[in-house]
């Protein structure tokens, strides 16, 4: 996992869930059936996704960046603002 200067991570999409989960607080179903990255996403959309293709879990979003041969490699993570948090210019 890599860090990005805007505050967002990149991740592979092969990397397991218990690993992601100790630098992105994600919510997940004890119950899940998937875990990795790209099997959170595809139970969440329920098909392979393609480039660019985006999913909320918890206060992130999961973004798709490269697929190869129907298996996602590349995901960014993005944390989203929560409410009430402003980002002032100076």
């Amino acid at each position: 996992i890599q860090k990005n200067a805007d505050g967002s991570w990149t991740a592979n999409g092969h990397m397991p869930l218990e690993d992601l989960v100790q630098y992105v607080p994600l919510p997940l179903d004890e119950k899940r059936e998937y875990h990795t990255i790209a099997g959170l996403l595809m139970e969440y959309l329920q098909r392979i996704p393609k480039p660019g293709e985006e999913v909320q879990v918890g206060d992130y979003l999961l973004k798709t960046l490269q697929v190869e041969s129907h298996r996602v490699q590349k995901v960014q993570i993005i944390p989203l603002r929560k409410d009430g948090e402003m980002e002032y210019e100076v």
